[in-house]
C-alpha cells in the first residue's frame, strides 16, 4: 500500500480505491483483523469491474469476514475510476 503522502500517475482506465482503517482493521469473531493483503487479494481479483460493484464487492466481502462480530470503526471505501477529459 501506498504510504500517507505518495503520487502515482494515472492513466485513462485506471481504477484506484481509498479506504479507511475500519477496513482492514475489521475483525472477526476469531479477533483476526481483515488485513491489506486480504483486501488487496479481492481488488486483484476484481479488478475488471465497474467501481460501483467493486466499492460493494469489499464492503460484502468485509461483512462476511467479520461474521457477525461488532466493529469499532467505520468501515468506508471509495473507488474512482480515472477519466480525463480531453480537449
Amino acid at each position: 500500500m501506498l504510504a500517507q503522502n505518495s503520487t502515482f500517475p494515472l492513466e485513462a482506465g485506471d481504477t484506484f480505491v481509498l479506504f479507511s482503517d475500519g477496513v482492514s482493521e475489521a475483525m472477526n469473531v476469531a479477533d483476526d483483523f481483515y488485513g491489506e493483503d486480504r483486501l488487496l487479494a479481492v481488488l486483484t481479483a476484481e479488478a475488471d469491474r465497474a467501481v460501483a460493484n467493486i466499492v460493494k464487492l469489499v464492503v460484502a466481502d468485509v461483512h462476511a469476514f467479520a461474521n457477525g462480530a461488532k466493529q469499532s470503526d467505520a468501515i468506508t471505501v471509495l473507488a474512482v475510476l480515472y477519466a480525463p477529459t480531453t480537449g
